[in-house]
């Protein structure tokens, strides 16, 4: 298995860590459900006492992997997206990337951002706003479903296709409501155009421009970069061409990680 491909779920059966669990546990329902729980929330959730995880909710409290929020309330930090940025793939992808997309921001006026796939969700690791007074840009860390997004929908598109089946079938037991088959076409045709141009599934009046950062290696996506364009009255730019400048900033960020 790769070490980008999707954790094997038979794997973890074999053994057993119950404090380990517990505390993934809390993590993980912390980081699902995107909003503060009291510590009698996060046991009725998990079907466990209060006391049963009131040390290991005080422990991640105190190495900082949760917080709390409104006295009472507990959140999820962002200590394990840090850890994951210092992974050598991500940190060279940034390290090679930040200069890039700081002459694609100083040259067309527009923000980027870099993200990857983590299971069926995109994350974003590096951003770089618009030099201009007016523009549209999400922070480090911003999470959202692959399948929502234009930086999901072209990371799914160029996946290798080992991956990309796999991360479709855990989409589809996540989200039963989505039309798979449709989603496939989509991907289908932004991989055949080698970017995706479409409208924000997020905010009115954007359209996400979205290129992959292609490895050979991977036979896929390592990450993709996105504009979000918003059309200016003042020196307009139309997505197509901005679209141009943004493949041309992803083929060289994959050259000086020497993927090209």
């Amino acid at each position: 298995m790769s070490e980008r491909d999707p954790p094997d779920p038979d794997v973890g059966s074999r053994y057993s860590a119950p404090a380990l669990e517990k505390g993934l546990d809390i993590l993980e329902h912390l980081s699902d459900g995107r909003r503060p729980m009291t510590l009698g929330e996060l046991a009725e959730a998990l079907g466990r006492t209060r006391s049963e995880i009131f040390r290991m909710v005080s422990v991640l409290e105190a190495r900082g992997y949760i917080e709390r929020e409104d006295a009472d309330r507990f959140v999820i930090a962002d200590k394990l997206f840090r850890l994951g940025l210092n992974r050598p793939l991500h940190r060279s992808l940034v390290e090679a990337a930040l200069p890039v997309m700081r002459g694609y921001a100083e040259s067309t006026g527009y923000s980027c951002h870099l993200a990857v796939a983590s299971e069926t969700q995109m994350v974003v690791i590096a951003r770089v706003e618009s030099v201009s007074h007016i523009g549209f840009s999400v922070r480090i860390g911003y999470r959202q479903p692959l399948a929502l997004t234009g930086s999901g929908h072209c990371l799914l598109a160029f996946m290798n296709p080992r991956r990309r089946s796999r991360t479709l079938v855990a989409i589809a037991h996540e989200e039963p409501f989505r039309d798979i088959e449709s989603l496939t076409a989509d991907l289908d045709g932004f991989r055949a155009a080698g970017r995706v141009v479409r409208p924000s599934g997020i905010a009115e009046g954007v359209t996400d421009i979205s290129v992959p950062i292609l490895d050979p290696q991977e036979n896929g996506a390592v990450a993709a970069l996105t504009s979000p364009h918003i059309r200016m009255r003042h020196q307009p730019i139309d997505p197509e061409t901005l679209a141009e400048n943004v493949a041309a900033a992803a083929r060289q960020i994959a050259e000086s990680l020497e993927f090209g």
